[in-house]
């Protein structure tokens, strides 16, 4: 695989960029099979860096064609349903840009249109296009965090029902302000405390960090039909450095949102290996000047990214000695309070049924790949041993 040479030096927006675009595609058609109308929201829009005139390396394009692509899709399916989307862009000289592109691209199918100025101060123009009824994805991509990942200016957003969002958590610059006395009054209306991180390795302080952060945009979100506010996140690296660059982090109401955008998510991962590999190959190369013999594929590590006997020991304390089923609802769940991926957590059952621990009682033999259907709602159970 190798990409666009437009995202040369943005690496991570191409991960991204993957991630916007597979998951607004099946979201789409998802949502697609009961609704008549959908609405999109891009709170940043830009463009800021595109190199081409069709914009096609920004969010813009790709998420009008994914639009479009599930309207043809849901047509041959007998379903008529209609997208709009709104883009809001402060700059002025990208503003015209935007607005320009958007006369081209919009049609009936795809109504696009577009808003300039500051987020914030648009944030009831915003809801007022969006009404009350139809689903809308809202996606907040900023260059910065003030005034904008705060709760109090994300509130009349996260309380407005049927919708979803993708909000772009600028972790590195979160991660160096967090602990200063000169941002604590901005640490306190992104986190609801002074987050104290002191005596934390790297890795236990940012899923602190991340934790603290989605627990407050979840209880800002009033539940709605009985259906609680849920959360899943996606780390976006540095293309050169092991370490978060930034964080994107899914909101929801609904179970099966957080299984697909865990399988999406973890799709993405080997996508983000294989490119951080082949970047890091291509600065070695540059340094050097001269080609390396393998492709950089080969340095990719093959180690899983959790613990394994870390997830078997999480099943053995959800598993009683007596049979109880386990649906997206309780998936959902694993895979909020974990961060782990689905097939982790087949795996870890795989082998907790190989060394007698654990029973699917549905299941009638071994199966290499899915020893949970989670969509069937089976009964599992752990052994006494």
């Amino acid at each position: 695989m190798k990409i666009s040479s437009h995202y040369k030096g943005k690496e991570q927006s191409f991960i991204k960029h993957r991630l916007l675009e597979t998951y607004l595609e099946r979201l789409f058609m998802i949502i697609g099979q009961h609704e008549n109308q959908i609405r999109y929201v891009d709170c940043f829009a830009g463009p800021w860096k595109a190199e081409t005139d069709d914009l096609k390396d920004t969010s813009i394009t790709i998420s009008l064609n994914i639009m479009k692509g599930c309207h043809e899709s849901l047509m041959k399916q007998g379903r008529n349903v209609q997208f709009k989307a709104l883009f809001i862009e402060k700059n002025r000289e990208s503003y015209k840009k935007l607005n320009s592109f958007l006369d081209k691209e919009s049609t009936n199918e795809v109504c696009a249109k577009s808003l300039h100025g500051d987020f914030y101060s648009l944030r009831s123009d915003i809801l007022k296009w969006c009404g009350n009824d139809d689903f809308t994805f809202f996606f907040i991509d900023p260059t910065g965090w003030k005034n904008v990942v705060e709760i109090d200016t994300l509130l009349p957003l996260l309380q407005r029902r049927h919708s979803e969002y993708l909000i772009n958590f600028m972790f590195d610059f979160i991660l160096r302000a967090h602990n200063q006395e000169l941002f604590e009054k901005h640490m306190i209306k992104i986190f609801g405390e002074i987050p104290d991180t002191s005596g934390l390795t790297a890795k236990v302080r940012e899923k602190h960090l991340l934790d603290l952060y989605r627990n407050q945009l979840k209880k800002a979100q009033p539940d709605i039909e009985n259906k609680k506010a849920r959360s899943a996140y996606v780390k976006i690296l540095d293309p050169y450095k092991d370490r978060t660059k930034y964080d994107l982090v899914y909101l929801t109401r609904h179970s099966l949102g957080i299984k697909v955008f865990m399988e999406v998510s973890e799709k993405l991962d080997l996508v983000q290996k294989i490119v951080r590999a082949q970047t890091k190959q291509e600065r070695r190369v540059d340094k050097s000047r001269q080609n390396e013999l393998f492709p950089a594929e080969i340095y990719i590590a093959n180690e899983d990214n959790v613990n394994l006997s870390d997830v078997k020991e999480y099943w053995l304390n959800k598993l009683s000695y007596e049979p109880r089923r386990f649906g997206c609802e309780e998936l959902a769940d694993m895979l909020e309070e974990t961060g782990w991926f689905i097939s982790d957590f087949q795996k870890a059952f795989n082998e907790l049924i190989s060394e007698g621990k654990v029973k699917n009682m549905d299941a009638s033999r071994k199966r290499p790949m899915h020893a949970v259907h989670f969509d069937k709602r089976e009964f599992l159970k752990r052994l006494n041993s």
